[in-house]
């Protein structure tokens, strides 16, 4: 896997798996210019997507069509671009469990995330 991603190349990679699941449709570059807060060109985006497709965290399902994460995308954001936040002390004792770990992926769209590509996720709970 390629944990080295330049910065802008992760923010991008965070912005579509985020978009993907929440849409379930393939990501363009446009979408990916408004959404990531990047102040750079589609153009730019689409070469920082084509390394992203080479090293095999996304992939195009047809020449048209926007990019989608692929299993090893997913398993790189669950291991690396997902951030976690310890639970809010009213949260924490609510619990019973102590200790445990926010996601910043709620079970809503992680269900999505699960209808929308159940191979990938499963690729991703599965160490």
């Amino acid at each position: 896997m390629d944990s080295h991603l330049d910065p802008r190349a992760r923010r991008l990679l965070r912005t579509l798996i985020a978009q993907h699941i929440q849409d379930g449709e393939p990501v363009g570059s446009r979408t990916l210019a408004k959404r990531s807060g990047l102040d750079v060109s589609p153009a730019t985006i689409r070469n920082i997507m084509a390394d992203l497709e080479e090293s095999g965290l996304v992939a195009a399902p047809h020449t048209s069509a926007g990019r989608i994460p692929t299993a090893h995308g997913y398993r790189m954001f669950v291991d690396s671009l997902l951030q976690m936040q310890p639970l809010p002390e009213p949260e924490l004792a609510d619990s019973g469990t102590g200790g445990l770990l926010r996601v910043s992926l709620g079970r809503s769209e992680l269900a999505r995330m699960r209808t929308a590509s159940p191979s990938a996720t499963k690729a991703t709970t599965n160490p």
